[in-house]
């Protein structure tokens, strides 16, 4: 074989390796192709309104309930009436509104903690709608708790985050601290 018939050849099979390069086409992606993704679904929704009062109990007998007064501020009506620290039991209702249902397993309420749940969350909204919620036990993958509304038989999980807020409201229930005064 000659030279130059050689780099013809050779010229021919680079020219038709660049021209598959080139027309190759990018995947096309459809619709069907596309993971949806689920919308947020919250606790309370808008048509809920605002908490007035929260009521947070345990199994164990601790208790903390928070009531929006005729003026618009926390009162702190159990363990102690007091005045609340408007800041805490503000963030508390605010976090109340932002509660996350993260799923909805086809888990039992006795397998969830549920039947003798250590948490009852009761909270009365502006619409009138008072919701009793359930918290049972923190799921395996640690993401929240297992949670039933009121005689529901569908069980929910509810993000931990935003109950893990709310629950340390037992332990430390928002009162109103004076400032101390140094008097000479």
């Amino acid at each position: 074989m000659k030279r130059s018939t050689l780099i013809v050849l050779v010229v021919f099979l680079a020219l038709v390796g660049v021209m598959l390069y080139l027309n190759q086409k990018e995947p096309a992606t459809s619709e069907a192709d596309v993971t949806p993704t689920a919308p947020v679904e919250f606790l309370f929704s808008d048509s809920d309104g605002l908490p007035t009062i929260i009521d947070i109990k345990s199994s164990t007998g601790q208790q903390t309930v928070l009531e929006r007064n005729d003026a618009g501020a926390w009162v702190l009506k159990k363990p102690i009436g007091a005045e609340a620290d408007q800041g805490s039991a503000e963030a508390a209702a605010s976090q109340i509104t932002s509660l996350r249902i993260e799923s909805k397993p086809e888990v039992a309420p006795d397998a969830a903690g549920l039947v003798q749940a250590p948490y009852t969350l009761t909270v009365k909204t502006t619409s009138g709608t008072t919701k009793t919620v359930r918290i049972g036990d923190l799921t395996p993958t640690g993401i929240g708790y297992y949670a039933v509304i009121d005689d529901s038989e569908e069980t929910l999980v509810i993000s931990r985050t935003g109950l893990d807020a709310l629950l340390t409201l037992l332990e430390s229930p928002p009162v109103a601290t004076k400032p101390v005064t140094n008097t000479p």
